[in-house]
């Protein structure tokens, strides 16, 4: 069997979807996966995955009509199944997954914007359930490849040793204090910048916790927070600043520190696939479909009446009570200085 797995927008996605890649290769061995990626950073973090046999990159947005359509006409009628992992409530991508012409294409229906975005375009489909993670969405996909899934394993992302020696590198010996990562940015894709706490927030919490040395992570569209943050905090040897890592590189670093703090983003997800407790900052997103998944971990909320209110569908994400996303912004300092506290079992 030949299957194909159709573009993931988001790194957090592609790493949701790494156990069910996992237990379908150990279900089927004989089965050959292709992971079609739109973009770089999602391709790279399936490098070296046993459990995909092509790793193929092609950017769609970055090439003209023609070429794609050239592109998708190498792929028909070349797999017998493709699979449009969750979320992926987009017309493009049913419609990728229509021309490549499989007959077997499984996917999800979705409460919002379902015909729109052509969904019924699949053949095989299961209605979302808010009450999932997404990585358990992804596994109810393999019920139509009769795989019965008893245990879900982590997300992964496999590092060579050259890799972890530069990871190990960049994360400095600490004097007896604890490393800890900071992701205070996020995608600006579709208005998920609205995820964001404050970036006076997070200079406050560094302040809070002299004892601990503090690495500030992201890509370019997180230059600006980062730069704000170490400039106000002006400690050198207190927070050092990662600027242009890849994202291997990225995943490397976190490898090595005793915690993660981020906003809900794909760092957030790149530092559970590494195994590094994390506190994760969440506002309008939802953390049941969302949390870090099977690693040490506390989220962090304000409980606004109105959170959450993200819908997986192209609407980007705005604040439904036009209030400037209180339900992120209303998280005080001390309140995630308690989590990291008890996620590194120190006193706090």
């Amino acid at each position: 069997m030949n299957i194909i797995v159709i573009p993931m927008y988001g790194i957090g996605d592609v790493l949701m979807s790494t156990p069910a890649l996992r237990i379908l290769k150990e279900s089927i061995p004989t089965v050959t996966i292709t992971y079609l990626s739109m973009f770089r950073s999602t391709h790279d973090v399936l490098i070296n995955n046993p459990y995909v046999d092509n790793n193929t990159f092609f950017p769609f947005l970055e090439k003209g009509r023609l070429e794609s359509l050239k592109f998708i006409s190498r792929l028909r009628k070349q797999f017998d199944c493709s699979i449009n992992f969750y979320p992926s409530n987009r017309r493009d991508y049913n419609l990728l997954s229509f021309m490549i012409g499989a007959p077997m294409r499984i996917g999800h229906k979705y409460h919002h914007k379902d015909i729109t975005e052509l969904n019924f375009l699949k053949n095989r489909l299961v209605m979302e359930d808010y009450r999932l993670h997404n990585v358990e969405e992804n596994i109810r996909l393999l019920s139509f490849l009769n795989i019965n899934v008893k245990n879900i394993p982590p997300m992964e992302i496999f590092l060579t040793d050259d890799e972890l020696r530069l990871g190990e590198k960049n994360i400095r010996n600490s004097a007896g204090g604890k490393k800890i990562g900071i992701h205070a940015g996020t995608s600006t894709f579709k208005g998920h910048a609205g995820k964001r706490w404050p970036a006076e927030n997070f200079i406050d919490l560094i302040r809070n916790l002299p004892d601990y040395d503090f690495y500030l992570f992201g890509g370019p569209d997180d230059i600006e927070v980062n730069e704000c943050i170490y400039s106000s905090i002006n400690e050198p040897n207190k927070v050092f600043l990662l600027r242009n890592l890849p994202i291997r590189e990225v995943a490397s670093c976190i490898k090595y520190l005793d915690l993660f703090v981020s906003n809900d983003s794909g760092l957030m997800h790149l530092a559970a696939a590494a195994g590094t407790p994390v506190v994760a900052l969440f506002g309008p997103t939802n953390p049941a479909r969302l949390r870090p998944w099977q690693v040490k971990h506390e989220i962090v909320r304000a409980h606004s009446e109105c959170e959450p209110c993200f819908n997986y569908s192209p609407k980007p994400l705005h604040c439904c009570r036009g209030n400037g996303y209180h339900c992120i912004r209303d998280i005080k300092a001390e309140m995630v200085a308690a989590s990291i506290y008890r996620v590194l079992g120190m006193p706090g």
